[in-house]
């Protein structure tokens, strides 16, 4: 019997990643990162960005009129 594997939400984005999930340019996900407004951890010379950080910054910018 062949089961399916249903897709994982990635919880660690790259930098090209997460900057393809905000649509903005890789000077702006280090202005956010180095100021402390998302969550992000490095492992060697490797960036990687918490994705729910992303959505809380996202949200926390939303713009009801």
């Amino acid at each position: 019997m062949i089961e399916k594997v249903l897709p994982l939400e990635k919880k660690w984005l790259s930098p090209e990643e997460a900057m393809k999930y905000l649509g903005c340019e890789g000077h702006y996900i280090l202005k956010l990162r180095d100021s402390g407004m998302i969550k992000y951890s490095r492992i060697g010379n490797k960036w990687w960005f918490d994705r729910e950080s992303l959505d809380r910054y996202i949200t926390s910018n939303l713009v009801v009129k």
